[in-house]
């Protein structure tokens, strides 16, 4: 498991909480790439934990389709299924045009400034080419979106169903860090859009923020074939 990155233990977390949130959180970073060979032996020691708690850990994102357990050849990381990439890809199209009109039409003076914010933080980001942090500012933006439309629990839904849409979206981040500065642009011109009120401009953005996606992975099959399905 080289490149596996850990962090400490949260005092409020049960030894299994603490196993999925690392295994889960170096497999979305990509810091476990798909088709990586997983051991539940190897992976105890390094958290220094029983195996337990980890086999549990193992199952939970089996069940998330981030683990592919293959009979008598082992546990490996998933690969990335384009097909639920290009699925999913028009649920947030439809979901996300839906959001920034809404956005336009009902952000408060302290949404809208919350989203300002956010937008500001990203620039440092883009210069440094800091992809990982930059990609968490990403989902905070559109996190902002729909919690300022009162459409939490939607966006909640979003995360917990399109892991392979956000693994992509992290591999095309990493491996090109040029599409920082072209999703910088984009995000700049959603956020105009809504603090001008624009509601055919941020819907055209938006539109071509989700749906830069597909081309995206087309390249990316071809240069990490092992990476997808």
């Amino acid at each position: 498991m080289d490149g596996l990155v850990l962090v400490e233990k949260s005092g409020r977390e049960t030894v299994r909480e603490y196993a999925y949130r690392i295994l889960y959180q170096n497999i979305m970073d990509l810091h476990l790439v798909p088709g990586t060979a997983m051991s539940e032996q190897e992976f105890s020691a390094v958290l220094s934990v029983s195996r337990t708690p980890v086999r549990e850990a193992f199952i939970s994102l089996a069940q998330k389709g981030l683990l592919d357990v293959l009979p008598q050849r082992g546990t490996f990381v998933s690969k990335i299924d384009t097909e639920q990439i290009s699925e999913f890809r028009f649920l947030r199209v439809t979901l996300e045009k839906a959001i920034v009109e809404l956005a336009c039409q009902v952000f408060t003076d302290e949404w809208r400034e919350k989203l300002l914010v956010c937008l500001q933080e990203q620039g440092p980001l883009v210069e440094k080419k800091d992809s990982n942090a930059f990609f968490k500012y990403d989902n905070k933006m559109h996190k902002i979106l729909y919690d300022g439309c009162s459409k939490s629990h939607i966006w909640q839904i979003i995360q917990d169903s399109n892991l392979d849409y956000l693994r992509a979206r992290v591999l095309n981040v990493t491996a090109a860090k040029e599409q920082m500065h072209i999703l910088y642009a984009q995000h700049q011109a959603i956020v105009e859009a809504i603090l001008r009120r624009d509601v055919q401009r941020g819907v055209e953005v938006m539109a071509d923020h989700i749906n830069k996606v597909v081309g995206d992975v087309a390249t990316l099959k071809k240069e990490y074939p092992d990476y997808f399905k």
